[in-house]
C-alpha cells in the first residue's frame, strides 16, 4: 500500500469577517418596571435579598462583588443624548471585550445571582446603537428599533 493521496481542500464562497468589536451585556428575566428593558444585574441584587431561601455565601459573593463594582466601574452622571431623553427609550450599558476583568466578575455576580433564584441571560451584540457614552471599559447606547 502506497501514501495516501493528499485530500484536496474544497472552498465555498468566503464571507467576509466581521471586525468589529462583541459588546457583553447582563441582564435578568425581570424588566424595569413601566419599560420593555430587562433589568440590570446590579438592579437585580434586591431580588436576591428578598429571597428568603438565599444562601449565605451567595449573598456574600453578591456584596463583595457589589463593593468591587463600587470601586472599579465608573457611573455616568446621565445616559441622555444631548441632555434629553426620548420617552421610553432606554440607554443601555455593555461591557467593551477588552474589559476582561470586569466580564469576568460578571460571571460571577451570574453565578450568584442564580443561586439565590435571579435567572441571567448575557446578551452579546456587535452594533449596540448610538453611544451616548463611554470610557475605557464600558459604553451606553440607545439602541436602534426595539431590540435588547
Amino acid at each position: 500500500m502506497g501514501p495516501r493521496p493528499k485530500r484536496l481542500k474544497i472552498e465555498g464562497p468566503k464571507r467576509p469577517r466581521d471586525e468589529r468589536s462583541v459588546f457583553v451585556r447582563f441582564v435578568c428575566f425581570e424588566t424595569v418596571e413601566g419599560q420593555r428593558t430587562r433589568l440590570g444585574l446590579f438592579q437585580a441584587i434586591k431580588l436576591a435579598e428578598d429571597n428568603d431561601s438565599a444562601p449565605g455565601w451567595a449573598l456574600a459573593a453578591i456584596h463583595e462583588l457589589a463593593n468591587w463594582f463600587d470601586a472599579n466601574l465608573a457611573t455616568p452622571s446621565h445616559f441622555e443624548r444631548g441632555g434629553w431623553k426620548r420617552p421610553g427609550q432606554p440607554a443601555l450599558s455593555w461591557f467593551k471585550p477588552q474589559a476582561v476583568e470586569h466580564i469576568r466578575r460578571m460571571y460571577e455576580l451570574k453565578t450568584a445571582l442564580e443561586e439565590c433564584g435571579v435567572h441571567v441571560d448575557v446578551l452579546t451584540t456587535r452594533d449596540p446603537g448610538v453611544i451616548i457614552w463611554q470610557d475605557k471599559d464600558q459604553l451606553v447606547a440607545e439602541p436602534k428599533g426595539s431590540r435588547f
